[in-house]
């Protein structure tokens, strides 16, 4: 009988952490659901998402060319719901006005616009912020 080698487990492990990184409150994402919540409260000041056309001047855009995906989902969700302030910061925050699934379902259509590369990246970020904070509480 012969085994896969140790690099294919590894593989299938990275890409299985990666699916479940930031899934929102059911534990499913819908990006066609999060690409209507986008068009609807985040677009007029974003631009389009896949290129960030349209966007408003001095505000970050979320395609592949912005940088969005340095930032892990736990971070991203507390830019969205303003319990992350930093200076110059202008964004409404979106508390009680989106839920998390909300949140967590624009993000995944966020991500269906970024390279394998970026996706990958930004799985690694995220499940990064999410070892720091289970150690912090």
């Amino acid at each position: 009988m012969r085994y896969a080698s140790p690099a294919v487990g590894i593989a299938f492990i990275l890409i299985a952490l990666a699916a479940c990184a930031g899934q929102g409150e059911n534990g499913r994402l819908d990006a066609e659901r999060g690409a209507s919540i986008y068009a609807e409260s985040c677009q007029t000041c974003h631009g389009e998402a896949a290129t960030g056309k349209q966007a408003a001047p001095n505000t970050p855009t979320h395609g592949p060319e912005g940088h969005t995906w340095h930032h892990a989902d736990g971070q991203l969700v507390q830019i969205i719901f303003g319990r992350l302030d930093f200076p110059g910061r202008t964004m409404p925050s979106f508390e009680g006005t989106l839920s998390e699934q909300d949140a967590f379902d624009v993000l995944a259509y966020l991500k269906s616009n970024w390279p394998a590369e970026q996706r990958q990246f930004q799985a690694e970020v995220s499940d990064n912020w999410q070892k720091l904070r289970d150690a912090n509480q």
